[in-house]
């Protein structure tokens, strides 16, 4: 092939990339796309920030969507991932950090846009449960080195889609979202106890034929840091819970969160997401009355 007919071919592979960088840069400009630029278009708002008080604080439990050190660099180990979240948690007195191996926790007041030690100096404290695993170890001390109050902060949003924007005093800033935000509605913290075996039934929107794959669980209720029961025994389908399956084959007490359907179907039981699952036999000084479980274990947060 002579130069005569190589070059033609050249310029119009030049002439191609021209356009289809044309086209990625006309893309980018676009409102929609990362590349747009809210302050010369007009149709691109962000939420307004605003300040909150405990009422706001506690409604909701948060997790660690970002975490950045001053100077922009992340801190991946404290971002969510498929391994696992930190979680944040507010008490009226209290805010406590967990995830790692161990739990932080802080007494707290508000001071108009920050978030102060309520003992003057005094930083955050921390359990010291033991692991050899290294992760949890290594976002304990993390953790450690990167929560130095006083922390500003602010919101963004509204509902169970809000934002939890945290500064601290050495730059460290924490984005946290709620941890109902997945599911788009606020949760309700639900003890079940769950007994043992597997049942068959129909419960839920399944089609399917009667299988043996429920549980037989009641609510519990908490007096005097003792589990009760709240409800009569019912059915619940083993795909009714979200991530963490429960054992079927153990009495069980489970923490979970619950949330009404996703689907909108009357049909439906909503969704429970386990916290934690605890064998029966494992708690601390369990009295058994029947099947009326009693044994002093802490309560799950109320919010």
């Amino acid at each position: 092939m002579g130069p005569s007919m190589k070059f033609p071919r050249i310029t119009a592979i030049v002439a191609a990339v021209a356009v289809c960088a044309g086209l990625a840069l006309a893309y980018a400009a676009r409102p929609d796309s990362y590349g747009a630029d809210a302050a010369s278009d007009p149709t691109v708002t962000s939420l307004p920030r605003r300040q909150a008080g405990v009422a706001d604080l506690t409604e909701y439990p948060w997790q660690v969507q970002l975490a950045t050190r001053a100077d922009g660099n992340a801190l991946a180990l404290l971002q969510a991932d498929a391994i696992g979240q930190v979680r944040l948690d507010f008490s009226d007195r209290s805010m406590r950090f967990s995830g790692g191996a161990n739990t932080l926790s802080m007494d707290y007041r508000i001071d108009g846009a920050r978030i102060v030690s309520a003992h003057g100096d005094a930083g955050f404290a921390m359990t010291l449960a033991g692991t050899s695993q290294e992760r949890p170890l290594a976002m304990d001390d993390l953790l450690s080195a990167h929560l130095r109050p006083p922390f500003d902060y602010w919101l963004e949003g509204s509902g169970a889609g809000q934002r939890l924007y945290l500064t601290g005093a050495d730059g460290t800033r924490f984005v946290l979202q709620t941890r109902d935000a997945a599911y788009g509605a606020k949760g309700e913290d639900v003890s079940l106890e769950a007994e043992a075996g597997l049942r068959a039934c129909t419960t839920g929107c399944s089609p399917n034929l009667p299988r043996p794959d429920c549980l037989s669980v009641r609510k519990l209720r908490w007096v005097k840091y003792m589990p009760q029961p709240a409800s009569d025994w019912f059915l619940l389908p083993r795909h009714a819970f979200d991530g963490r399956r429960p054992e079927g084959q153990r009495r069980q007490l489970l923490s979970t969160r619950h949330y009404p359907s996703l689907t909108g179907k009357s049909c439906s039981l909503g969704i429970y997401v386990i916290a934690t699952a605890t064998d029966f036999d494992q708690l601390p000084r369990v009295e058994a009355q029947g099947n009326t479980i009693s044994a002093t274990v802490p309560p799950p947060a109320q919010r």
